[in-house]
């Protein structure tokens, strides 16, 4: 899954993926994995990029922070109360 907002913060900015890279420090290919969605960055690597294009990791990476997983409820079902043994 492309990162679109991703890519679109690096154009604003008129840079290339190897511009990018350098500036965080990573190589121009790990780079381009990310803005594809074939690579995941680290929490200190997304703050970073965070910084470098003042958006919220959060709109960055949507699909790291928002799962597109239905929540799911269990049971009303109470557990049996353990006994407390006086001794």
């Amino acid at each position: 899954m492309k990162r679109h907002r991703l890519i679109e913060a690096r154009k604003k900015h008129g840079w290339t993926q190897a511009q990018v890279a350098e500036r965080l420090g990573v190589t121009p290919s790990f780079y381009g994995m990310i803005e594809q969605g074939s690579r995941n960055p680290r929490l200190p690597l997304a703050l970073a990029m965070e910084n470098l294009f003042d958006i919220p990791a959060l709109e960055l990476f949507p699909d790291l922070f928002y799962a597109n997983k239905p929540n799911t409820m269990l049971g009303n079902q109470d557990p049996a109360p353990a006994e407390a043994v006086n001794q």
